[in-house]
C-alpha cells in the first residue's frame, strides 16, 4: 500500500476526524452448601430490594505483616464493586463490623444473631495467606438467616493479581444471586495525554490499576478492545497518517491492519472478532467498510458523497449503525451488514454521533449536540422513544456500555477537563471513575476476561 500522503490528505483526513470530535488466579470450589441464593433471585431479577451484606475487613495470617494493607483493600475493593453491582446494599458502619468481626475471630466462631441485627442478610469473610511474593485468599459467603455457608473459593496468585481475585470473588456473588455474570472482572481502555502525547490506557472496570500500552509519542484515538479481551483495535498517526493498529494487550505486540493513505478509522470489531466495520477515505470521501482483522477482504458497504464515519456493530452480527451527513447534517443510521436495507434512525438533534449498542441490541446510545453542549441520549429501537441521560453537566461524549447492560462509561468534561464517567443505563448515579491530569477521553468498555 502506497503510504506517501499529499498535504490535501492530511488536511482531508485532520477535517474528517474533526467531524468525529495478566494476570493468571488459580482459583478452586472448595465448599457450596446451601442454595439459599433461589431465595433471593427472583427479587433481584425483578428490579425489586437490594440484599443488604456484611463485608468486614479480610483477615491476615498470625504474624504476617500487611505492609500493603490487603485486609482493609479486600472489603474496600469488594464492598465498590457489589454496590456497583446495582443488585446489593452494603453495611456501611466500618467500626461495627470490626467489632463484631473481632468477637468472632476471638470466640472462633460466627456469632450470626449478631450480624443479623445489622440488617445484613449475607456475609462475606476472607482469609488472606502471604508467602513471599504471592498471596492466597479464601472467601466464604454465608446465608445468616440459616447460619450456612453458601459458597467458598481459594485464589492464589502473584500479589500484583490481587484486585483481580477480589472481583472474581464479586462476580462468583453476583452470580449465585442473579444468574448474572458479574462485571468487576471486565477493563476500561482509553486514551490520555498523560504523557503530552495522546496514548492508549487500559484499566480495571472501576479506574484503578491505569497502565499505559502504547508509546507511539504522537495521537492514538478510538481504542476498541476485541471481544475476546486480547486484542485493542486504534488509530495511531505515528506514522503521519491515520491508521489502524492492533495491539496485543498481554505482549505490547503491534500489527498493522489498515494503513491506506488517508483515514482508516474508527473501527468496530465484529461480535464473533472475525472482521472489522471501518471508515476509510482511501478512495475520496469517509465510507463504511468491513475487512478481516489482519486487514484482507476488503469490503465497501456504503456509497455517497457524505462522510461516513462511526461504525458500530450490532451484538447479533447482522446490522451496522454509523453516522452520516447525507441528510445535511450528521445524523446516525442502520444498515445490514453487508450494506442492504439503509435507514435513518435519528431525527432529533442537529449532530449525532458515536454510536454504541446495548448488549442485547435493543438500544443505542450516542452523542447529540443540543443547547450548544454535547449530552448522551439513548433511543429504544422498538419503540423509536428517545431518552437524554447526560443534561447541564458540560460536554458528555463517547458512551460505551457495559457488557452487562446496566452501566455506560462516557467522557465528559463537567469539571474542567475531560475525563471518564459511568452512570447507570437509565442515567441516574454519574460518576467518576477515573482522573488523570491529562484527562480521559474515548472509553470502550471490555467483555468479561478471565
Amino acid at each position: 500500500m502506497n503510504k506517501k500522503t499529499s498535504v490535501s490528505d492530511q488536511r482531508s483526513a485532520i477535517k474528517v476526524l474533526l467531524f468525529f470530535l495478566l494476570f493468571t488466579v488459580h482459583c478452586s470450589l472448595f465448599s457450596a452448601f446451601a442454595d439459599t441464593s433461589d431465595v433471593y433471585l427472583s427479587i433481584t431479577k425483578a428490579g425489586g430490594a437490594k440484599i443488604k451484606i456484611a463485608i468486614p475487613d479480610f483477615l491476615v495470617q498470625e504474624g504476617a505483616i500487611d505492609r500493603e494493607n490487603f485486609s482493609k483493600k479486600s472489603s474496600e475493593i469488594l464492598t465498590n464493586d457489589l454496590n456497583n453491582s446495582g443488585f446489593f446494599k452494603t453495611i456501611e458502619n466500618r467500626d461495627i463490623l470490626k467489632e463484631i468481626d473481632a468477637k468472632d475471630k476471638k470466640t472462633g466462631k460466627i456469632n450470626f444473631n449478631e450480624w443479623t441485627s445489622l440488617g445484613a442478610e449475607i456475609l462475606a469473610k476472607g482469609h488472606i495467606t502471604i508467602e513471599g511474593g504471592k498471596i492466597n485468599i479464601e472467601c466464604r459467603l454465608y446465608a445468616l438467616k440459616s447460619g450456612e455457608q453458601i459458597i467458598g473459593y481459594k485464589y492464589g496468585g502473584d500479589r500484583t493479581t490481587f484486585r483481580q481475585m477480589i472481583h472474581k470473588f464479586s462476580d462468583e456473588i453476583t452470580y449465585r444471586f442473579t444468574g448474572e455474570n458479574g462485571i468487576a472482572q471486565t477493563m476500561l481502555t482509553f486514551v490520555s495525554k498523560v504523557t503530552g502525547n495522546k496514548e492508549v490506557y487500559i484499566s480495571d472496570y472501576d479506574g484503578q490499576n491505569i497502565r499505559k500500552i502504547t508509546d507511539d509519542k504522537s495521537i492514538s484515538l478510538f481504542p476498541k478492545w476485541s471481544p475476546d479481551g486480547k486484542n485493542i483495535i486504534y488509530a495511531t498517526y505515528r506514522y503521519r497518517n491515520p491508521d489502524l493498529y492492533l495491539i496485543d494487550v498481554a505482549d505490547g505486540k503491534k500489527t498493522p491492519v489498515s494503513i491506506f493513505p488517508g483515514i482508516n478509522a474508527p473501527a468496530s470489531w465484529s461480535p464473533d472478532g472475525k472482521r472489522l466495520a471501518v471508515s476509510l477515505s482511501k478512495d475520496g470521501n469517509a465510507e463504511i467498510y468491513t475487512m478481516d482483522f489482519d486487514g484482507k477482504n476488503l469490503s465497501r458497504l456504503t456509497k455517497s458523497r457524505s462522510i461516513e464515519t462511526s461504525p458500530a456493530w450490532s451484538p447479533n452480527g447482522i446490522e451496522i449503525a454509523f453516522t452520516s451527513d447525507r441528510g445535511g447534517s450528521p445524523q446516525v443510521y442502520i444498515m445490514g451488514s453487508d450494506g442492504t436495507n439503509l435507514r435513518r434512525l435519528t431525527y432529533q438533534g442537529k449532530y449525532n454521533d458515536q454510536s454504541s449498542w446495548s448488549p442485547d441490541g435493543n438500544k443505542i446510545a450516542y452523542t447529540s449536540l443540543n443547547g450548544g453542549q454535547f449530552n448522551i441520549f439513548v433511543i429504544d429501537l422498538v419503540s423509536s422513544k428517545v431518552q437524554q441521560l447526560t443534561s447541564d453537566t458540560g460536554d458528555n461524549q463517547n458512551p460505551v456500555w457495559s457488557p452487562d447492560g446496566r452501566r455506560i462509561a462516557f467522557s465528559s468534561n463537567r469539571d474542567g477537563k475531560y475525563q471518564i464517567y459511568a452512570m447507570n443505563s437509565d442515567g441516574t448515579d454519574q460518576r467518576r471513575i477515573i482522573y488523570l491530569e491529562g484527562g480521559g477521553y474515548s472509553p470502550s468498555w471490555s467483555q468479561r476476561i478471565e
